[in-house]
């Protein structure tokens, strides 16, 4: 689809002004590691979604690039969306986390901000479809996509940005940090994925006592 390129080539578009932008704020080492560290992150933990979990699979018919079982905007995806969020959260609480500035605000904020984001990102890639759900959601928001990936989004946000903040506080020079930020997403792949099987536990009990 030509909207689908269109956007593919848009998200990496932007990576690249975001890239630039965070080079010229925040400096070098940062920039390396919450990009490289986003990428890896983006592709590993989509590829084991689609390929093992009952959660989703991508649409092959709509995406152009592929990166084994995720598309490879999967590579930028979670880059920017929480680079954005974080960058807005740190003006609107006049925060700094790479600098350890107010970094629960911006962090809590930035969740918030994933939140949203996930209404409109996640309904409009169900109806395209660009996702294909594998299982029925107990409860949606618009464009079928399921309520829990409101929490998906947000706790990335919270997982990925305090692993980032601790390695870039330490006195490492620039190439550990990137390795040790490439090496965090095997831990933060299974923390998000268990974050997201209590969500989905929750709602499901909540609506059940509900319907009792």
């Amino acid at each position: 689809m030509e909207m689908i390129l269109f956007l593919e080539i848009a998200s990496f578009i932007l990576t690249g002004v975001l890239v630039l932008h965070s080079v010229r704020m925040r400096g070098v080492p940062f920039t390396l590691l919450f990009f490289i560290t986003g990428g890896i992150l983006g592709v590993v933990r989509e590829n084991i979604i689609a390929a093992f979990t009952d959660l989703y699979q991508y649409n092959t018919a709509v995406f152009t690039l592929w990166i084994g079982h995720a598309p490879a905007i999967l590579l930028v995806f979670w880059s920017f969306t929480v680079y954005i969020s974080m960058s807005l959260s740190e003006q609107v609480v006049s925060g700094d986390l790479p600098n350890g500035k107010r970094i629960i605000p911006v962090i809590l904020l930035s969740m918030v901000c994933m939140g949203i984001y996930a209404c409109f990102n996640e309904a409009m890639a169900s109806s395209f479809p660009m996702v294909l759900w594998k299982f029925q959601p107990d409860l949606v928001i618009w464009g079928d996509a399921p309520v829990m990936v409101i929490f998906g989004y947000a706790g990335l946000a919270g997982i990925m940005l305090p692993v980032l903040y601790l390695i870039h506080r330490r006195p490492w020079k620039t190439w550990v940090k990137v390795t040790s930020g490439a090496l965090s997403t095997l831990v933060i792949i299974p923390l998000h994925l268990a974050w997201i099987a209590l969500v989905r536990f929750i709602i499901q009990a909540v609506l059940q006592a509900l319907s009792t």
